[in-house]
């Protein structure tokens, strides 16, 4: 039995979907794709007409050149955008810098990103509460932030003692939707 294409199977199908999935409404060249992951011509191609068979990009076609974009209406399209966040596209960067696996408690996306209605333009917003500081949280972003092509806002918060002691800011971020890329929602009661 012939298998078909799977998105997940090769680290050049992960740097497609880390780059394309956050940029969902944006078309880019395949040599721009090249130029971005440092990645050579032929897997990237190969890829790229993988994840297409696969239904998770668009093709299209300008003369002699290839353009794909992430197909929004994919129906595991919000799966995968949290997977990506979780792992290549923030979560893996957040885990890799700090010293201490304590020194996040979580740190979640919210906004836009959370609430699937982010456009190419809107920056990918999150919080990180525990003792992480401001200085390795952009150690963390330049590589996210070359990888996915976008801007990262964040908010940092020392993790408080008890729910009862939370700032008003992370109660209100709480009560609204989130991706949780390092953590889980009950680290934080």
């Amino acid at each position: 039995m012939k298998k078909g294409p799977r998105p997940f199977t090769s680290h050049v199908k992960m740097m497609m979907l880390t780059l394309t999935l956050p940029q969902s409404g944006r078309w880019f060249y395949q040599r721009e794709i090249q130029t971005i992951t440092g990645i050579a011509y032929t897997p990237v191609r190969a890829s790229l007409l993988d994840l297409e068979s696969f239904g998770l990009l668009k093709k299209r076609t300008h003369g002699n050149r290839q353009y794909f974009m992430i197909d929004k209406d994919f129906f595991l399209y919000d799966e995968y955008k949290r997977i990506v966040l979780k792992t290549t596209g923030l979560g893996d960067h957040l885990r890799f810098v700090r010293q201490d696996p304590k020194d996040i408690v979580a740190a979640f996306v919210y906004g836009d990103f959370a609430e699937g209605t982010e456009t190419v333009e809107t920056p990918i917003r999150f919080c990180v509460v525990g003792s992480l500081r401001d200085a390795q949280i952009q150690k963390s972003l330049s590589a996210a932030a070359r990888l996915t092509q976008k801007k990262f806002e964040y908010v940092r918060f020392d993790a408080p003692a008890s729910a009862s002691r939370r700032p008003a800011a992370l109660q209100r971020l709480l009560q609204a939707p989130a991706i949780y890329v390092v953590g889980k929602p009950s680290d934080l009661t």
